[in-house]
């Protein structure tokens, strides 16, 4: 019985493995998507800076031909005066003239505003496409780094597996059973780790008298909290924290 927790351990630990491999696997799609995701973000970015400078590149164009039909405008006008024949037609012509140029100055003050505009989402532009760049380089990288993983991955499933075939048989049939039962029910995580005389997955607080047998071994106990099976460890199962692929 003193090597009942650790062999029940050893199999925690390899189903935990597993549970991460596992889980990788069938969520790779997932992690390409969302590393799409997040470049068509950027890119997004990009195109919303494009379509606003192409907008004012529009606005730029218009103001500039209706500045160019004013000054037509000015001219015909001033090319008038020499033809008018009484004093009513020149001063009409010359109030047309100046309510032109009025025009014409605020459109020029438009065309600086547009200017500057355009200068400054023509800057912004730049940069998200020079940051659109960047982050389609690290997406490729991070894509050939999640390929390799699910190699890895793919290659370590059949390894751990064998392991688990070795653990299941060092245990006993009935702590086998219940071990799967609660598999079943709660999930990979199916052993606890007692520390401190706290249950370290539910976190209750046992008796000093429990937590003194969980600590010599002898026999199996269940948290009252989660049901899981007590086991001392001084650190988190490898699966838990460290284990990597």
């Amino acid at each position: 019985m003193a090597n009942l927790g650790e062999d029940l351990a050893r199999l925690q630990e390899v189903d935990l493995k597993i549970d991460k491999i596992k889980n990788f696997i069938d969520h790779y799609d997932d992690f390409g998507k969302k590393l799409d995701a997040e470049k068509a973000e950027i890119k997004g970015q990009a195109d919303e800076e494009k379509a606003t400078l192409d907008e004012l590149k529009k606005q730029k164009a218009k103001l500039e031909l209706d500045l160019k039909e004013g000054e037509e405008h000015i001219k015909k006008c001033n090319g008038r005066l020499y033809q008018v024949k009484t004093n009513k037609e020149y001063e009409g012509t010359l109030k047309e003239i100046e309510e032109q140029k009025r025009k014409n100055s605020d459109i020029e003050t438009e065309l600086l505003l547009i200017f500057d505009r355009i200068d400054e989402e023509t800057k912004k532009l730049a940069e998200a496409r020079a940051k659109l760049e960047v982050e389609e380089k690290q997406v490729e990288q991070k894509k050939k780094e999640l390929a390799q993983k699910l190699e890895r991955a793919k290659a370590l499933l059949p390894v751990a597996e064998k392991e688990r075939v070795e653990a299941v048989a060092a245990l006993k049939p009935d702590v086998l059973e219940t071990y799967l039962w609660l598999q079943e029910r709660i999930g990979a995580r199916v052993v606890a780790r007692a520390a401190g005389e706290i249950c370290q997955s539910c976190f209750l607080k046992m008796n000093s008298q429990m937590y003194n047998e969980v600590l010599v071994g002898q026999k199996l106990l269940s948290c009252p909290g989660c049901n899981r099976f007590l086991i001392y460890r001084e650190k988190d199962f490898l699966a838990g924290q460290d284990f990597e692929f």
